[in-house]
């Protein structure tokens, strides 16, 4: 019964009008725009880091910014990490609601001993430049911060 009762009300959602400011060619433009709030993609590990990585606990860093700004649009911390590591970086990821997840944008990923924003030395790094809405990015972990 509660599932009918979704599909229902869904039906009902799905049947409205699309608000002016989503219609014709400019709000096409912004539907598009927002519908590509994310970056799917695989972390790896080069050969030269794969045994520098840290024993017992440590984080995977991953933050996407504009290439012209230094502070991060989205980031996503995930505790010891299996690699290679798929994630999937979206809306839910940003720092600020009223960023956006849009156009060129620079994907860091580090492993640290530690889950602040702050580079230290021993972290191993790794960037690749993409674009929002990408789904097969490859970021590969390859130097280590001296």
């Amino acid at each position: 019964m509660k599932a009918l009762l979704l599909a229902f009300f869904a039906l009902i959602l799905s049947c409205q009008e699309l608000p002016k400011e989503y219609r014709g060619e400019e709000g096409k433009k912004k539907m598009e725009k927002y519908g590509k709030q994310f970056v799917y993609g695989v972390v790896r590990l080069d050969e030269e880091v794969k045994d520098k990585v840290p024993d017992g606990d440590y984080f995977l860093i991953l933050a996407l910014r504009n290439p012209q700004e230094p502070q991060p649009i989205a980031v996503l911390r995930v505790k010891n990490p299996k690699f290679p590591y798929r994630f999937r970086i979206t809306s839910k990821n940003k720092i600020r609601e009223d960023r956006l997840i849009e156009g060129e944008v620079l994907l860091s990923a580090r492993i640290s001993r530690s889950p602040m924003a702050e580079v230290q030395k021993g972290d191993l790094v790794g960037a690749v430049l993409t674009r929002a809405g990408e789904r097969e990015v490859e970021v590969l972990i390859s130097q280590e911060v001296k």
